[in-house]
């Protein structure tokens, strides 16, 4: 009598395996999709009070934690400005710039 080799797609083992995967890529999309909307909640609220944002600001909303996003959404109709909530635009100091042949 042959032995049948059962396909490794169908062994407990790889089912189980393939659902902790698929449930752990669901929760890491549902939390980027989540930073996602309320960084672009903020901009808009941010937008709408203040007008256009500058780069800098738009790349550091992008650049936070969900907590910190809360911190901000939850402050933003109490700031006189955009600086007192995200902080201080970044001075030529702070900018990092490529470095070249010297």
């Amino acid at each position: 009598m042959l032995n049948q080799l059962t396909p490794l797609e169908e062994t407990r083992a790889y089912q189980s395996i393939f659902a902790k995967g698929e449930a752990k890529g669901e929760t890491t999309g549902e939390a980027k999709g989540e930073v996602k909307g309320k960084s672009e909640s903020l901009q808009r609220l941010l937008h709408r009070r203040f007008g256009s944002l500058p780069n800098w600001a738009t790349e550091r909303i992008a650049g936070v934690p969900a907590e910190q996003l809360d911190t901000w959404l939850d402050a933003v109709l109490d700031v006189e400005n955009l600086e007192a909530l995200i902080g201080p635009a970044p001075s030529d100091a702070d900018i990092e710039r490529p470095s070249g042949p010297e």
